[in-house]
């Protein structure tokens, strides 16, 4: 087995619901990652200007350039995204909202690799990944 997919055994574990999860999270990773949003500046780009506010520029740009992802932990996910947010995510995918920075953390560095196939957030530059089949990987699902 995988660490990717033990790490998905163990979050499915934790959330009791990984099936529903694993159905859910690829159209919220859309949701997230989707540049032009129009709503307050959401999408990717605002995304990654978050974490980089948060002090996790380095983690960001493992994510979007070539080579290996930095891992980030639910804490790190937690200090960059805002608690409305976060509970927002989580009801969206009915998941308790302390669980949405661990599911993030697992699939955020991977799902921005994907996302940025040119080594750029630029707006006109990022991809439309399947992140159904990245989840599944990720959850082993």
């Amino acid at each position: 087995m995988t660490m990717s997919g033990f790490f998905g055994q163990a979050i499915g574990g934790l959330l009791g619901n990984s099936g529903g999860v694993t159905a859910e999270l690829p159209g919220l990773l859309t949701q997230i990652l989707r540049s032009g949003q129009g709503q307050s500046g959401d999408g990717l780009p605002a995304l990654l200007d978050q974490f980089e506010a948060a002090g996790l520029g380095a983690h960001v740009q493992s994510w979007v350039g070539g080579g290996e992802n930095m891992p980030i932990s639910a804490e790190q996910v937690a200090s960059a995204i805002p608690q409305q947010r976060l509970e927002e995510w989580a009801q969206q995918i009915g998941v308790p909202p302390e669980t949405v920075p661990a599911l993030l953390a697992h699939v955020l560095p991977h799902a921005v690799d994907q996302a940025t196939p040119e080594g750029t957030a630029a707006p006109e530059a990022v991809a439309e990944p399947n992140f159904g089949a990245l989840v599944g990987r990720l959850f082993g699902s």
